[in-house]
């Protein structure tokens, strides 16, 4: 049976893959490396990374490092004027 915290884990994951992210993960001894990728309509690529113990660990930091990648290279940028 799935714990919590691989579930959440899961969710995150599916989360950030309907924003567009690719996300790739491999273990490497006791550890969980990942890597998500991002690429946007202008061109240009946001790519993010962790390394955890557990599944649900990495989700959480590759979801907080992909939302301020996010945050930092669209916070600045012109916005398209919202009909009312």
């Amino acid at each position: 049976m799935a714990t919590l915290a691989e579930t959440n884990g899961e969710i995150l994951l599916q989360w950030l893959r309907l924003l567009g992210w690719q996300i790739e993960s491999d273990r490497d001894g006791d550890y969980i490396v990942g890597v998500g990728t991002r690429f946007g309509g202008d061109g240009s690529t946001l790519r993010v990374g962790g390394c955890a113990r557990s599944g649900g660990e990495l989700a959480l930091q590759l979801f907080e490092q992909a939302m301020l990648a996010y945050e930092r290279a669209y916070d600045g940028a012109p916005r398209q004027p919202i009909a009312a």
